[in-house]
């Protein structure tokens, strides 16, 4: 009889505890430059559509590289692309102190940072199963994820106030330190290798003669046999448009975020991760517990549904805020000021963000456990990679456009038009009649969408 692996039993592994800390470092780094640069490109530029073009920058490598960087990591000793990759983010954030006046310099070392995060993260997810004992992988994975997640709160949350405090240079100066830190974790690193599949072997083999039409070869067939395993899929391809949309809603409010503030409400920012990133994370965190204990007496395409309904409205109220605020209207102020001289708003904004975390989770962990259930084991990760890039290449328009139209009719329309095209998708969501007759779409569709949607007439 074997013991129940605990968090305990699995940490006190040396290869598993480094890797770890390994990811706590790098992942509040990555995710705290990444949120501090966001802020800092709209002080420096003043323009939505200077921030749209980082999102760019920041999704841009996933779009691009995602469908290899799987494939690639089985090639080499993760230890090594570890290695590699903290040392050469640490340059990077370093390099970011003399840069951070150039709005160029700053969208291309954006993108380095973020093709390096790329290959960061499959190396490290792949790295887990040589490290632990296969009875520890679900131990591990979990707390792997909860680091993610927390570091990825914590990143995001801790970005505003240290600039408020510290200025933006210390962000790229600890940061640096920190993954520094990491890349001499990283010499304890044991080697950390697999054999690689036959796909693996043929892109070595296309990479070490150059071939560039073998290379996307291969990456085409990689998009090509998880067609086939999507096509006649209803619920996956469902679940994936429907984790694509949040990606998109969320880089959309993130690029709305400080023009939002600053312009529409006059609060500062920085300020943004006290009244949006904190009680969304909150948000997040309160509705995963709820549907944790509950979750499972719901239909999931109703729970859904009306969480996208819940979200749609969210952003309508938060959009009109502005509109019908008396000290907005009344009031006028020579620049932004601290979230807590705007008490009336900042409680809108923190309810609101609190409910849309809520809604936020209660839309991803349903589709995420459909697009579970519906894939094989063998297939999972494959359909997963396609996911990441199809989420990435999906926002990227969107979200550049976002940033143009909002510097042209400014933020709060584009959150109320936001609002109400979110209402309208969860509404066709639960009840597609309002949109279709029953014989404008298929029986396909029609099965998926529940047919007791469209009432028979008499």
């Amino acid at each position: 009889m074997t013991d129940k692996p605990s968090f305990a039993s699995v940490i006190v592994n040396p290869g598993f505890l480094n890797l770890w800390v390994n990811q706590v470092l790098v992942q509040l780094s990555f995710n705290s430059l990444n949120f501090a640069l966001i802020l800092w490109v709209f002080q420096l530029t003043d323009s939505n559509t200077a921030v749209s073009a980082l999102f760019f920058a920041i999704y841009l490598p996933a779009a691009v590289l995602g469908l290899f960087s799987g494939v690639l990591v089985d090639l080499i000793d993760r230890r090594k692309i570890i290695m590699a990759i903290d040392f050469f983010l640490c340059l990077l954030f370093f390099s970011l102190i003399f840069l951070k006046g150039s709005f160029p310099a700053i969208l291309l070392v954006t993108f380095f940072v973020n093709a390096l995060g790329q290959f960061y993260a499959p190396a490290e997810a792949s790295a887990i199963p040589l490290v632990v004992k296969k009875n520890q992988l679900l131990t591990a994975n979990s707390l792997f994820s909860a680091t993610l997640y927390s570091t990825f709160l914590i990143g995001f949350g801790l970005a505003g106030p240290l600039i408020n405090h510290f200025g933006i240079d210390f962000i790229f100066g600890f940061g640096g330190i920190v993954l520094f830190a990491a890349f001499l974790l990283s010499l304890l690193f044991p080697a950390i290798q697999a054999a690689p599949d036959s796909q693996g072997r043929r892109l070595l083999a296309a990479l070490s003669t150059r071939d560039c039409f073998e290379i996307w070869k291969i990456g085409g067939t990689e998009i090509m046999e998880t067609i086939k395993l999507i096509r006649g899929k209803l619920a996956v391809l469902s679940s994936i448009l429907i984790l694509a949309g949040v990606q998109i809603g969320i880089g959309i409010m993130a690029v709305l975020a400080p023009g939002f503030l600053e312009k529409s409400l006059h609060i500062k920012a920085t300020d943004v991760s006290y009244v949006l990133v904190i009680p969304l994370g909150l948000g997040i965190i309160t509705g995963g517990v709820i549907l944790g204990r509950y979750g499972s007496r719901m239909i999931r395409r109703k729970l859904v549904a009306k969480a996208i309904c819940f979200s749609g409205l969210m952003l309508f109220l938060v959009g009109i805020a502005p509109i019908i605020s008396p000290a907005i209207k009344y009031l006028s102020y020579p620049k932004p000021l601290p979230f807590f001289y705007q008490l009336p708003l900042s409680k809108i904004l923190v309810i609101g963000s609190f409910l849309i975390g809520v809604a936020i989770v209660s839309i991803l962990i349903p589709s995420q456990t459909v697009l579970q259930e519906n894939t094989s084991d063998k297939d999972r990760g494959k359909v997963y990679s396609v996911l990441g890039v199809v989420m990435s290449a999906l926002s990227l328009i969107p979200i550049f456009l976002t940033g143009v139209l909002s510097d042209i009719f400014g933020t709060t329309p584009i959150f109320i038009g936001l609002g109400i095209l979110v209402i309208l998708i969860g509404l066709f969501g639960l009840n597609p009649s309002l949109f279709f007759k029953r014989n404008d779409l298929s029986g396909r569709v029609r099965e998926f969408l529940g047919v007791g949607h469209w009432k028979e007439k008499s």
